[in-house]
């Protein structure tokens, strides 16, 4: 079966159906065209949604930038930040 026939019988699915292809799709090329770089669970939260119609696609991760690669915790001496909300609302 060539490709245009694969589409030409795809052309006459219901929605459903489609989303069911593109999913099976998208899992068996290990999304090399979109690399989103999503983990499996990710991936199969997010095919879930696009079944279900509540979503359509997932935005291109962007790499992480210097910000980000160098970010680091400032140590606050005390008692923690969630321990001094409690006791000031009583």
């Amino acid at each position: 079966m060539t490709s245009a026939e694969v589409m030409n019988e795809i052309a006459k699915m219901p929605l459903a159906e489609k989303r069911r292809v593109l999913a099976a799709l998208v899992e068996q090329l290990g999304q090399t065209a979109g690399q989103t770089g999503l983990d499996s669970k990710e991936e199969k939260f997010v095919n879930g949604l696009k079944q279900k119609g509540l979503l359509t696609e997932v935005p291109l991760r962007l790499p992480d930038d210097e910000v980000r690669q160098n970010y680091q915790r400032i140590e606050v001496k005390g008692e923690p930040l969630s321990e001094t909300i409690v006791k000031e609302r009583g």
